[in-house]
């Protein structure tokens, strides 16, 4: 069942310079419980596409088709230091004043399962870079959403916690059973935690090939990273950016 549909978008830009062209008809679509990253030069529009989803710009043509909420979770944690973490958790579900018992106990529970629920009551600040991140993945599922975007979520990170913080999400994620879209600049990180990977081109961006990644050995993403045709995929996925 798809969860998101793109069906040939673009976007333009304009300035006082002129137009600037950044996405060049592109389309996909995301399955139910499915992880896809998106992968491609720097400046190539990766984060646009996520903005155009999540309706934050529009797109200049095309069609974007949801089935369900959006969750949007940023290159930063943007967890408010004078909230504990138990609130910045439930802030999401005050604003969309949808606050309920059965709610805060779906939280209680997710915090309970992944290890943090000690921490409710401690701040942000006192919390370690990785638990920051995991921290605001609760927060951006506790309002339910069915499609999580991921705005590389782990470039803040120092190597060893990135890893170690893709593996939790990436089994946050699955437990869920959300559908997410991950923008990354880490090869690795898109073949060890995706279901399949689209490579964009350089700018104004195509989708230049779409990777399937169904034939790794492990069932996290540090187990990934050690089989036998990860090797295989990076060298094609590096190929194509390259080209």
């Amino acid at each position: 069942m798809k969860k998101l549909e793109l069906i040939h978008v673009k976007k333009t830009f304009y300035t006082e310079l002129g137009a600037l062209n950044v996405i060049d008809d592109i389309s996909f679509d995301i399955n139910e419980g499915e992880i896809v990253a998106i992968v491609g030069p720097s400046g190539a529009g990766k984060s646009t596409l996520l903005n155009i989803i999540s309706k934050l710009i529009l797109p200049t043509s095309g069609k974007i088709i949801v089935d369900g909420d959006i969750g949007y979770m940023f290159q930063h944690d943007h967890l408010f230091n004078w909230r504990t973490v138990y609130k910045n958790i439930l802030i999401g579900l005050e604003i969309k004043k949808d606050k309920d018992r059965k709610k805060v106990e779906r939280i209680k529970k997710l915090l309970t399962k992944y290890g943090l629920f000690e921490f409710i009551n401690n701040y942000p600040q006192e919390l370690s870079g990785g638990m920051r991140q995991r921290i605001a993945l609760i927060r951006t599922l506790a309002t339910e959403p069915s499609i999580l975007l991921l705005d590389e979520p782990f470039s803040a990170l120092d190597y060893q916690t990135r890893i170690n913080v893709s593996n939790d999400i990436y089994q946050i994620i699955k437990d869920q059973n959300v559908s997410a879209l991950l923008v990354t600049h880490d090869i690795s990180e898109a073949i060890s935690m995706a279901d399949r990977v689209l490579v964009l081109s350089h700018r104004p961006a195509k989708l230049k090939e779409v990777i399937v990644i169904n034939d790794l050995e492990g069932k996290t993403p540090l187990e990934k990273r050690k089989s036998t045709k990860f090797s295989y995929y990076f060298d094609k996925i590096w190929g194509l950016l390259n080209e």
